[in-house]
C-alpha cells in the first residue's frame, strides 16, 4: 500500500484500515511472544531444567498511601 492509496481512502475507508492494522500488530506481537516462550521451555527441557512462565511483566504496581490518606488527598 502507497501513501498515494491511503490518501484516497474515505475517512470511513481510512479509520477501518487503521483498526484492522492495530489488531494485526497486537495479534503479531502475541505470536512472537508466544513463540519466545516455547523456545526458552524447550532450551530449558534441553538442559532438564524445569521452568514456569506466569504472571505479568514489570514491576508490582507501587501502593499508595492507605484508603483513609487516599480519600483526604482527593477530597
Amino acid at each position: 500500500m502507497t501513501q498515494d492509496a491511503i490518501r484516497a481512502l474515505s475517512d470511513e475507508e481510512l479509520t477501518q484500515v487503521i483498526s484492522w492494522a492495530q489488531a494485526e500488530v497486537k495479534t503479531r506481537a502475541e505470536r512472537r511472544k508466544l513463540d519466545t516462550i516455547a523456545k526458552i521451555k524447550e532450551l530449558a527441557r534441553s538442559i532438564e531444567l524445569g521452568i514456569k512462565i506466569e504472571g505479568t511483566r514489570g514491576r508490582p504496581a507501587k501502593r499508595s498511601a492507605d484508603p483513609a490518606a487516599r480519600r483526604a488527598i482527593n477530597h
